[in-house]
């Protein structure tokens, strides 16, 4: 086999790796479409087009006008929360850009991170979001018993959700399910304690189950133009949203058979205790979904940071001054600037700490007092429900928009030579779309180096040839990499 093309299968090889594991983490399409032209470019393929869908991700290659395209597609795995793997990626594709390693290791290294064992086992998983529910259930205010119900119930519907995973069942189903613990255990402390608020263990567990969806990133990709892979997010969070509502509309049956009241009370106000709580549960909700989603340790402190600092600005703001849409989309506006700052400083992916900000703002009362209203009025639930859509696109277009304006500033006070800073733009295909689609920018330098862009060639690569697709009778495929069960074949146009 020629070895411009054997160079060349290599090259795809570790690209496709790379943008499948970051779209099947959550990534947005302008990322994972950014990162796969930094892979090609810098190993010297300079006329390559991504295309980015809901599950695929499509690489095509023109050596010139007279040359035969290289395609190759991959679909992406189911979506998970594995931010260990995100973050390997990551580390892998800037390890392979500043030419610390080589391709063939860093190729290797790409095919091992989807068969390497969870960073946390599932027991421990199941506590990390049993106290992400607690946390949750604190934030609101809720009694000893409301606690320690909160904690089993999201405990319970985090081993029910992986169990049914497990055995392939579609993720609607756990969700449904999911709704119905969480009212039957609301249920169950209404007849236990008919004084206190046990809505809020439904509303705990609404959010614990609303967090690990994919919503964030779809309005990411919708807010910058990116239709086709957000309407398909969009479609996927809806559906697993209605599993939820019908979960929860089942156990509502059930309550009101029962003569159990589990309607949401009124919000509690601030005061100098509200604020402590806001502030122990803003870290317990950081720590806990941080070990459910496996975000390697010495993030764990600082996504418990990020989530602190996201409740207690929404608490205030929503208490004394702002509506609160507005407070929670300022929330979300500084939860993003943070979540750049400290990935490109920690040298880990923003999302991590994106979504701890995102956490203490899920609007999941308003979802289940929406839920409650449909029985009664119909207007009165679909007008909060309404309200909750408006409080989830505010908090994705703040988060977005805090990410945009960080990832402009940061890049002037960064001291390493590689960006972690994400890429949200408007649609591109080609490095050079994306230039045109960023704007031109300035070379800076700092102690008399030139920053280097994550585009620029490291020096032991070069580019491929034309001649390379001259003789394609006796070229042979390389031995493919091992796949995960289950996951699709790659398809590969080579005429």
């Amino acid at each position: 086999m020629p070895t411009d093309l054997v160079r060349l299968h290599a090259v795809f090889d570790l690209a496709m790796r790379v943008g499948v594991g970051l779209l099947g983490n959550g990534a947005a399409a302008s990322e994972v479409t950014a990162t796969v032209l930094r892979i090609t470019s810098s190993s010297g393929l300079r006329n390559v087009s991504v295309q980015v869908t809901f599950d695929e991700v499509i690489i095509s290659y023109l050596a010139d006008e007279s040359a035969t395209p290289f395609t190759r597609v991959r679909a992406a795995s189911a979506r998970t929360q594995n931010f260990a793997r995100l973050s390997a990626f990551e580390d892998i594709t800037h390890d392979y850009i500043s030419g610390e390693i080589p391709l063939e290791q860093a190729r290797r290294a790409a095919e091992s991170v989807p068969q390497t064992a969870p960073a946390n086992k599932l027991p421990l998983v199941v506590l990390g979001f049993a106290v992400m529910g607690g946390s949750l259930s604190l934030y609101f205010g809720a009694d000893p018993l409301v606690l320690a119900a909160a904690t089993l119930a999201s405990g319970l519907l985090t081993a029910a959700g992986q169990f049914l995973a497990r055995m392939h069942i579609p993720a609607f189903y756990g969700q449904a399910f999911g709704g119905f613990l969480a009212v039957g255990v609301a249920v169950l402390v209404g007849m236990i304690n008919p004084t206190v608020n046990s809505s809020i263990v439904v509303v705990s567990c609404i959010i614990v189950q609303l967090t690990g969806l994919a919503s964030i990133g779809a309005v990411q990709d919708a807010v910058t133009g990116w239709y086709l892979t957000a309407a398909g997010r969009m479609l996927e969070t809806l559906m697993l949203t209605v599993g939820i509502v019908a979960g929860v509309r089942g156990g509502m049956l059930l309550a009101d058979a029962l003569g159990t009241d589990i309607s949401v009370s009124a919000s509690i106000p601030i005061s100098l205790i509200t604020v402590v709580w806001v502030l122990v549960a803003g870290l317990g909700m950081g720590l806990g979904y941080g070990v459910g989603a496996h975000v390697p340790w010495r993030m764990l402190p600082w996504i418990a940071g990020v989530s602190l600092v996201s409740g207690l600005v929404s608490h205030l703001l929503s208490g004394l001054v702002l509506d609160r849409v507005y407070a929670v989309s300022l929330a979300a506006f500084v939860s993003g600037m943070i979540a750049v700052a400290l990935g490109d400083r920690l040298r880990a992916p923003a999302l991590v700490f994106v979504m701890g900000g995102v956490i203490p703002l899920v609007p999941g009362s308003l979802i289940y007092r929406g839920l409650l209203g449909l029985g009664d009025d119909v207007r009165s639930g679909a007008a909060d429900l309404f309200s909750a859509g408006e409080i989830a696109v505010g908090i994705a277009a703040g988060l977005v928009l805090g990410q945009l304006l960080a990832a402009r500033i940061v890049p002037y006070f960064r001291r390493s030579a590689i960006a972690y800073t994400p890429s949200i733009s408007t649609p591109f295909t080609t490095l050079r779309r994306r230039r045109l689609s960023l704007g031109s920018r300035r070379r800076r330098r700092r102690d008399g180096q030139e920053v280097v862009e994550p585009s620029t060639m490291t020096g032991e690569m070069t580019a491929l040839s034309a001649s390379m697709f001259e003789d394609l009778e006796d070229l042979e495929d390389l031995d493919p990499p091992q796949e995960d069960p289950g996951r699709r074949t790659d398809s590969e146009e080579n005429p």
